[in-house]
């Protein structure tokens, strides 16, 4: 067995100075050479899991199997923290923190994973302002990537989160590159100090949040839902509105009073706000814009709600949670749903039924592509689409995916000898943005005709019990005239 030093494993660049030599992993060396390159990477048995930290470095060497983290024998599968190195797994984290020429940065992260051999997929953001990772592999491989990470300046006190993923890569490949913007938002992250703690709001560890949020609505506190929208369908905090913007990337930022999220139009800048996402950097980053627009009373929950789902359960939540990977939606269940559909916090998008389940689908038809939720009944019935005019599309050739599921490039679906022709007449010169824009109209249009229905559906109901008690009260006054009659009689 060779024991490496981070300092052995990738020449010095300027992109991250080097930290001093600390041990990152065991490697095993089939070979009596020591120059001989290591097979793939191992994760060194002092290593090992623990409910709060996930992966922490324990005070002595493990002697024994692995073993569950303890308290988790009442959480889901889906949210226990794998211990078999052979496992496969998603590993999320970002960290907030000055990195000096990220481009080269970039490319030194590419050269250690190539040269130790890391089959990790998933996305992998590096700026000047830190990182954003969310990537899947094994375990052994995923943690040697971190514990690498976490010896570069700055790095030290990154904190990441360890999920099970069992039926293998949850992502279909690797994208490691560097991005002037970890997530999307109008006008970009550079001229906010998100890199700076006491610019960004409060955060709160899942039990302080749990407490906070149970009193939410007798204090006045604004829990405030910073996600996509379709994630709040999925599921989201009792108390939270729904976001108003279809994406992140369009919640405002601008310098107008009225320039905020919805909840806080109008409130006073000392209102309590508790702020929401999945994995935590949309809040840390927007909490940064929000206090430059006045708001002091601002807290974020530590480590976003698969944190808290963890540690807490699925106390005040409703609905199961939205992941960017090829789960799409994890349980908050402590029972987990196991072999059952997961609920979603809102009805089926198509009928209206309560009986909605995930995960999402995306619309067959490649020109609508829309993100719903259905029931299992109009899933089939639609087969894939989200209305019966798109099962007529002229480019439907996707299969239906009714169980839900990530499509690929739409070129996976079509004979390579029809590519061409779908390309040059399915597909015109429209943008991406205007052809969101395009479905984004349409399906408000669509939208607005079922409310519209559903209207005119109540206020026949209405109507109709309006008649049926004009023709009870005639009853009623008819039947007291007569009273008297029948007692004179008498």
């Amino acid at each position: 067995m060779l024991k490496l030093y981070s300092s052995q494993l990738v020449p010095h660049t300027k992109g991250l100075q080097r930290a001093q030599p600390v041990p990152v992993s065991v490697l095993a060396v089939h070979s009596t050479h020591a120059n001989v390159a290591p097979t793939a990477p191992r994760v060194a048995s002092e290593w090992r899991h623990t409910q709060s930290r996930l992966l922490c470095r324990s005070a002595a060497p493990s002697t024994g199997g692995a073993t569950s983290p303890a308290g988790t024998s009442s959480v889901p599968p889906q949210l226990v923290p794998p211990t078999d190195p052979n496992s496969y797994c998603v590993l999320n984290f970002y960290h907030l923190t000055p990195v000096e020429n990220p481009q080269e940065a970039t490319e030194e992260h590419r050269r250690f994973i190539e040269r130790m051999g890391l089959d990790i997929r998933g996305r992998i953001y590096i700026s000047s302002q830190g990182m954003n990772c969310q990537y899947g592999g094994t375990l052994e491989h995923c943690t040697a990537y971190v514990e690498w990470v976490k010896q570069q300046p700055g790095f030290q006190n990154l904190r990441y989160t360890v999920w099970p993923s069992p039926e293998g890569h949850a992502f279909p490949k690797l994208r490691l590159k560097y991005k002037p913007n970890l997530i999307s938002l109008a006008g970009g992250m550079e001229a906010m100090p998100i890199t700076d703690p006491a610019a960004r709001a409060t955060p709160l560890e899942p039990a302080a949040w749990r407490d906070m949020i149970a009193q939410a609505e007798e204090k006045k506190v604004v829990v405030l839902d910073v996600r996509n929208d379709y994630e709040w369908d999925a599921g989201h905090f009792v108390g939270a509105d729904r976001p108003a913007e279809e994406v992140f990337a369009e919640t405002p930022v601008g310098e107008s009073e009225a320039e905020v999220p919805q909840p806080l139009q109008g409130k006073d800048p000392n209102t309590p706000v508790m702020m929401y996402c999945t994995g935590g950097i949309r809040c840390d980053v927007y909490s940064t814009f929000l206090r430059r627009k006045g708001f002091n009373n601002l807290y974020t929950l530590e480590g976003g709600v698969q944190n808290y789902l963890r540690q807490e359960g699925g106390d005040h939540w409703k609905g199961s949670l939205f992941v960017f990977d090829g789960r799409m939606a994890i349980s908050a269940n402590k029972d987990g749903d196991e072999g059952g559909p997961l609920p979603a916090a809102v009805p089926c998008q198509v009928c209206g039924s309560p009986a909605s389940q995930l995960p999402h689908v995306n619309c067959a038809n490649i020109d609508c592509n829309e993100l719903f939720i259905a029931c299992a009944p109009c899933k089939a019935k639609l087969q894939g689409c989200c209305c019966a005019e798109c099962m007529t599309a002229p480019r439907l050739l996707r299969p239906a995916k009714v169980d839900g599921g990530q499509y690929g490039a739409w070129g996976n679906y079509a004979d390579r000898d029809e590519v061409g022709p779908v390309i040059s007449t399915g597909r015109n010169r429209e943008g991406r943005v205007a052809r969101r824009a395009r479905r984004r109209a349409a399906l408000k249009e669509k939208r607005l005709g079922q409310i519209e229905e559903k209207l005119s559906r109540k206020k026949m109901v209405r109507e109709a019990m309006a008649r049926v008690e004009e023709v009870e009260a005639a009853q009623r006054e008819k039947g007291v005239e007569q009273g008297p009659r029948i007692a004179c009689s008498q």
